[in-house]
Formats: C-alpha cells, sequence, structure tokens
C-alpha cells in the first residue's frame, strides 16, 4: 500500500512538492484555504524565473543602509521594527548573514538550487506539455553607479567560475540587448546580462501541474480548507483542518510560507521564516516596453512584459504584518518604476494592484527538511519561490524517500 502524505499550502512551493511525492509514489492529498491553487504570490510575482539572480539579501552593503531603511527613506526597501523576541532574533541572524563570506556562502548555495530548478523544469517539461506563457527571453539587471558595477562585477566572477552563463554589458551594448533602455529615465552606467533567464505565468503552471498529478498520480486536492494543527498519534501524524476534518497521515509537509510557524512552532520546531510584503501592478505597454525582463537593482523592481501588458512587481517591507494594498505605497511603486523606465508603460491606466508575502529566512535560502519522523518543511524561499520551486520539491523528495 502506499504511503500517505498531506501537504500544506496550494502555493507554488506546495503544488511542486505535493507533485513530486505523488509522481514518486506516495498518496498524495493538497490541502489549499483558497477556492484554487496559486492565488497568493504565486499569482502576484513578477513571473520571472531568475536563475541567475540568486544574490542573497544580506550582504556588507546592507549595513550602513540600516539606518536609513528604519527611518522609511528608501521607498524600495523597509524595515519595521516589531516587539517581538522571534522577530529580533532573526534580525540580528540577518546581519550575521551580511558579512562577505556569508553572502558568498548563501549566494552560491542558492545558485546551485537554481540549476537544479532548472534541470527538473526542463525534465518535466520535455515529458508534458504545461502551457503558461513561458519565453525564454534573458534578463538585464540594469546599474546605475559604479559601487552597484562594482559589486556586480564580483558577483558576476563568482557565479562564473559555479557555472553561471552571465556578462557585464556597458551602456551601449545593454541597450543593443535592450532598445527599451534607451528610454530610461536617467543613463545607466552598466548591466548584467543573464541569456539562460525566463519567465512564466506561475500562476498558471501551478494550475496546469496540479491537474497534471490528479489526472497521472491520483492527486487529491482540498479546497476551501485550512490547516489548524498537527499532533503526532499512535497512527501517525493527525492534521486537523478548519472544516472539522482530521487526517491521518504517514507524512505531513508544512508547505504554506510564512505560516508555517503557526503549525510547528507548538511542535518545537520553530523555523527563522519571517514575512516580507511586496507589491505589484500591470498597465498597458508604453512607447518603449522592454522585451527582456528588467530588474533595476537601485530600486528592487522588476519588469516583466506579459504580452500586452507590463508586469512590475517590488518593494521589500520587512517586519509590516498588513496584507492590505496600501494605496501608498502602491502608488509609490508606480512612481519608482515610472522614474526607472518611464516609457515601459501607461502607468496611470495600470489596475488595482496586488500586495502578499514572501517567506523568509536569514541567509536567503529555503528550509527544505525533515524535522522528524512524519514532520517536513518546504519554506522560506523569498522573492525566488517561483525560480526555486522544482529544484525544492526534488530535494524534498529525495529527503522523505527512504523515511
Amino acid at each position: 500500500m502506499a504511503r500517505k502524505a498531506l501537504v500544506i499550502g496550494g502555493g507554488i512551493i506546495g503544488v511542486t512538492s505535493a507533485y513530486a511525492l505523488a509522481r514518486d509514489g506516495w498518496q498524495v492529498r493538497l490541502i489549499e484555504r483558497e477556492s484554487d491553487v496559486a492565488r497568493g504570490a504565486s499569482l502576484g510575482n513578477g513571473r520571472q524565473l531568475s536563475y541567475s539572480h540568486t544574490n542573497a539579501l544580506g550582504n556588507p552593503r546592507m549595513l550602513p543602509q540600516i539606518p536609513r531603511l528604519l527611518m522609511g527613506c528608501d521607498e524600495a526597501f523597509r524595515l519595521s521594527l516589531r516587539p517581538d523576541l522571534s522577530f529580533i532574533t532573526w534580525l540580528l541572524r540577518l546581519l550575521g548573514n551580511s558579512t562577505p563570506a556569508a553572502y558568498r556562502k548563501n549566494t552560491l548555495e542558492t545558485l546551485a538550487l537554481a540549476d537544479q530548478s532548472r534541470d527538473a523544469m526542463e525534465r518535466l517539461l520535455s515529458r508534458h506539455a504545461i502551457e503558461f506563457d513561458r519565453r525564454k527571453v534573458g534578463k538585464l539587471v540594469i546599474l546605475r553607479s559604479d559601487n552597484e558595477v562594482r559589486a556586480a562585477r564580483e558577483s558576476m566572477e563568482m557565479k562564473k567560475r559555479a557555472g553561471l552563463d552571465q556578462v557585464l554589458l556597458d551602456a551601449h551594448e545593454a541597450s543593443d540587448v535592450e532598445p527599451a533602455l534607451a528610454q530610461a529615465a536617467e543613463p545607466i552606467a552598466a548591466a548584467l546580462y543573464a541569456p539562460g533567464d525566463e519567465t512564466g505565468d506561475c500562476n498558471a503552471f501551478a494550475r496546469e501541474l496540479c491537474t497534471l498529478a490528479q489526472v497521472e498520480h491520483g492527486l487529491q486536492l482540498t479546497t476551501g480548507a485550512a490547516a489548524q494543527s498537527i499532533e503526532r498519534g499512535r497512527d501517525g501524524i493527525r492534521i486537523t483542518l478548519s472544516n472539522g476534518e482530521e487526517i491521518a497521515t504517514d507524512l505531513v509537509v508544512v508547505a504554506n510560507g510564512h505560516d508555517a510557524n503557526r503549525l510547528l512552532r507548538p511542535l518545537g520546531h520553530p523555523l527563522p521564516i519571517e514575512p516580507m510584503k511586496g507589491y505589484s501592478f500591470t498597465a498597458p505597454h508604453g512607447n518603449a516596453p522592454p522585451r527582456i525582463s528588467i530588474t533595476d537593482s537601485k530600486r528592487r523592481i522588476v519588469f516583466t512584459n506579459i504580452g500586452d501588458r507590463m508586469l512590475v512587481a517590488g518593494i521589500a517591507e520587512i517586519g509590516a504584518l498588513d496584507l492590505q494594498v496600501d494605496p501608498v505605497r502602491l502608488a509609490s511603486v508606480k512612481r519608482v518604476a515610472h522614474a526607472s523606465l518611464p516609457e515601459a508603460a501607461i502607468y496611470s491606466e495600470s489596475d488595482e494592484g496586488w500586495a502578499g508575502y514572501r517567506p523568509l529566512t536569514p541567509n536567503s535560502q529555503p528550509i527544505t527538511r525533515l524535522l522528524e519522523r512524519g514532520i517536513a518543511v518546504n519554506s522560506g524561499h523569498g522573492m525566488l519561490g517561483w525560480t526555486l520551486a522544482m529544484g525544492s520539491a526534488e530535494r524534498l523528495s529525495d529527503i522523505v524517500a527512504n523515511t
């Protein structure tokens, strides 16, 4: 008889986890509190498969910025203190991961996971025709200052030694690759170009993969119900849902983002995961919409061409615990985007925008681990959930294979 596994959380991490386990012969049930899978950050993300852009958040350049972040002087990145011991501990660990050695280690380990994720995606798509508006357009990270260029050159050389195909272009070369950059509001100093990066609709992919797992591997999907608690029992692990149902299983995988601590802390497994709030919006194409996906390093925003509209995502707020779309902050995202690429979109005709959480760890690496017999976690992917999802699912599958 197949072993039973229950996956909590139907975002891209939960769906890929459920697929990998079902493919490997587990009898899998996926629990999602919303009416369908991939309705949170998997819906509102920047749609970029940034296999090259794995730089850890904690880095030596961040330390001098802390006072400005706390005072809200940076439109793109804000830090709000909370009188919460676990949050303060998390911040201290983030600072500890901002040394040159830690930054290098965290960035390269995430790059290795991104490579694994890319390989897993290629294997999947070689077997199954999944439609998710996949585009192999490459990625440009535009750099505005000499300091940014120096840091980017160091990062590029570090990643090149790890096998990444990435080049540093001067302003003219970057505009040749992406003519829309000629319409930038201020001159760029240089740009990092990764021709192998891609874009794709994360929400569409998650729904298609979930359906594939249901049809070919017997995945059972339950929506509209949240996991309330996890308990250890004589017959294995028991999960209670918000609809009153109790489920016994051999393995539970907690893949519900920053909310993982609500379920795992009572079991003695507190995780260093904090929610990082971000925003996104779409608007009709302007006079010069970029074809290649763009990241503005200084402003912490990304531009993704999604056909007839431009998707802009960005802003990082750590310490914020409000999921609502703040019109003031959304207006800030639009202002920052316009200041970066004024002709990329008709910003005055944007939609109502989206806001959501990305689960972030102090070392910017996801936690994919067997915590104890029968209880595993796959969470903490930060801004790279879509990029790292397939690789994390493969690692989870390997970890629990012999439990």
